[in-house]
């Protein structure tokens, strides 16, 4: 049995690197950025230097995910140059309606395998569980394993974030106003975790080295009982914020012997538009993947 030519596809919420991409030839979704209502796709018309030098500036910014039409002609394209099955891989469904556009559209593009599959997380908790599924398929595993093992592989990811104002947070919902005007009066600190494929609050902390230490511990704690394959992801918005990042890791990093692991991949990235557009740019995050067994 010959194997099939596959696509390998992911959207610019599951923050995919550049040496991820070229790794693997990945195609690529960029979601819309909306700035002032204007119109923009990640990645693509607008990049992150641009998109970080302009955010600061505008009144309002949002995402929009590719339409049902636009999904339809991406799977055309991909048959056109000759691939029989395509494995796409998005940002969870309960943030963007890109995944349920993509299963839409796959109805619409007979003659192509398309499997389209539902992260659960974003940014990278995204990564860490795209990352999985076009290794397991590059080693010979079928789709049907994939799938077996997909909860798995999303309860091997923790996605932590904090950031240094509390305006963002406040300005699209994740934090009350009231609350947000006590928070900064009292220099709380929000910590927030991707649950269930939402953000949504994990701690309060009374400064930013607390938040910052909640953090490192709270990942070493997740990676105690999660010895195999190990990442750990450090990522930050705008760029105030990359010491704050520099912090959270540097304090993990100085406890990992304590639980004696010492074989681990580190990457590092700035958020993508798409993902900033959730949380605001005054954002960094410390995520870590490992699994209790190897999957």
């Amino acid at each position: 049995m010959t194997e099939k030519k596959t696509a390998f596809m992911v959207d610019s919420g599951c923050e995919p690197t550049i040496s991820f991409m070229k790794k693997y030839n990945l195609e690529f979704v960029g979601i819309n950025i909306l700035l002032d209502g204007q119109p923009y796709v990640d990645g693509e018309q607008l990049l992150q230097e641009q998109f970080y030098a302009r955010v600061h500036g505008v009144k309002e910014f949002a995402t929009r995910p590719p339409s049902q039409s636009d999904m339809i002609k991406k799977y055309l394209a991909l048959k056109a140059k000759g691939y029989e099955r395509v494995i796409d891989i998005h940002m969870s469904s309960k943030l963007s309606q890109v995944f349920d556009n993509s299963k839409a559209a796959k109805g619409f593009v007979p003659g192509l395998e398309i499997h389209v599959i539902d992260t659960r997380s974003v940014s990278a908790g995204g990564y860490f569980v795209a990352e999985k599924i076009i290794g397991m398929i590059n080693q010979g595993r079928s789709i049907d394993d994939v799938n077996a093992a997909l909860p798995e592989i999303c309860q091997s990811v923790q996605v932590l974030l904090s950031a240094s104002t509390l305006k963002y947070f406040v300005k699209n919902g994740r934090i009350g106003r009231a609350k947000g005007l006590v928070g900064s009066m009292l220099r709380l600190k929000p910590v927030l975790i991707i649950d269930d494929g939402l953000v949504t609050p994990f701690s309060t902390e009374k400064g930013m080295d607390k938040a910052i230490q909640r953090m490192a511990d709270a990942s070493l704690e997740f990676l105690s009982s999660r010895p195999h394959n190990v990442k750990i992801f450090k990522a930050y918005g705008s760029d105030n914020n990359k010491p704050y990042m520099d912090q959270a890791f540097d304090r993990l990093m100085s406890q990992l012997p304590m639980i004696s692991i010492s074989d681990y991949q580190v990457i590092s990235g700035r958020g993508w538009p798409t993902v900033t557009c959730h949380s605001g740019p005054e954002v960094f995050a410390l995520s870590v993947y490992g699994e209790r067994r190897p999957i």
